[in-house]
């Protein structure tokens, strides 16, 4: 008999373990027999879960998804409910195995009311286990995405690894979804570098890239890759998200001699090597003239939103005349 308790945002390594469960503890050719699924159950259901007797097949695995007993007042059981529960848990089989899961959304700050009865009771029995989502500046996401293209037979160097969290910050199944892209992309070779992200994934024709490109002042090379991104996106899409990235060049350069690399990946929740890489690339670049870039991409924007008469590209071209 196994229980566990899984709570967190990141639900890619949560179906992982679950799925490495699912692999260990049932007989493949009983599967569909042995593995079920419950969503948030009442009462009688949720007892028929923890108090099932095995089958002639071995081991069964149950998953009962628990967020709205655990988050908030939207179901609850009550005393009585909770007693059956503290007895059934204390003596279930030792072939049934059962899963509680609490997912909450990305970027939301929710975990179970551990104050609640239930919650205290399944976690008196079960393995709890939280499943955080990681954040862009921490060190252990470069890790995880390296230790996911080892998985998929990939080796992966530090600039692509960089480059995939700038374009998809720390959504782990974006990411997984990319390195599968890359693994088909760079086949039969398993190797994955910086060339291969641009080449292969959004980056080659990302707006990222086009700040570069403006910032190193290569006029034709931003035009170029603008007409690739327009191709795709709306002009006004793209002049916003140019307008996001130049604010954060502004920052970074404005506080890099007031504040550490570290410090200010904390501040704009990024890695501290994207600030480092930033600053890099900032080095030759003064901070009136990122403010200039800025305020021109903001009344460019404005003519277009405006209805005056300007076609997109030449409100970039104004765009750059800092």
């Amino acid at each position: 008999m196994a229980l566990f308790l899984y709570y967190g945002q990141e639900e890619y390594l949560m179906e992982k373990e679950i799925k490495r469960l699912k692999n260990e503890l049932l007989d493949v050719s009983f599967m569909s027999m042995s593995y079920k699924i419950f969503d948030n159950p009442p009462f009688n259901t949720f007892m028929e879960c923890i108090q099932s007797t095995p089958l002639m097949f071995g081991n069964t695995l149950t998953v009962i998804n628990m967020d709205k007993y655990f988050i908030g007042n939207r179901l609850s059981f009550d005393d009585k409910q909770i007693e059956c529960i503290n007895s059934a848990l204390s003596t279930i089989n030792e072939s049934v195995n059962i899963i509680f899961v609490c997912k909450t959304a990305r970027d939301e700050n929710k975990k179970p009311d551990s104050r609640k009865k239930l919650y205290k009771t399944i976690s008196k029995y079960a393995q709890v286990r939280e499943f955080s989502q990681f954040k862009t500046y921490q060190k252990e996401l470069n890790a995880q995405i390296v230790k996911m293209a080892k998985e998929k037979e990939l080796s992966i160097d530090t600039n692509a690894v960089t480059m995939l969290i700038e374009q998809l910050g720390a959504n782990l199944t974006l990411l997984d979804s990319e390195l599968e892209k890359l693994k088909i992309a760079v086949h039969p070779k398993n190797a994955v570098n910086s060339d291969s992200v641009r080449k292969y994934c959004s980056s080659s024709e990302d707006v990222f890239v086009l700040a570069d490109l403006i910032i190193q002042g290569n006029k034709n090379e931003v035009l170029k890759q603008y007409n690739l991104l327009t191709e795709k996106r709306h002009p006004l899409e793209v002049f916003s998200v140019l307008q996001t990235n130049f604010q954060r060049f502004i920052y970074i350069k404005n506080y890099e001699k007031k504040m550490s690399a570290k410090d200010i990946a904390m501040k704009l929740k990024l890695h501290e090597f994207i600030i480092m890489k930033t600053q890099e690339k900032l080095r030759k670049t003064s901070l009136d003239k990122l403010i200039k870039i800025r305020e021109n991409l903001i009344n460019a924007e404005y003519k277009m939103k405006s209805g005056q008469s300007i076609l997109s590209e030449t409100a970039l071209e104004l765009a750059l005349l800092s």
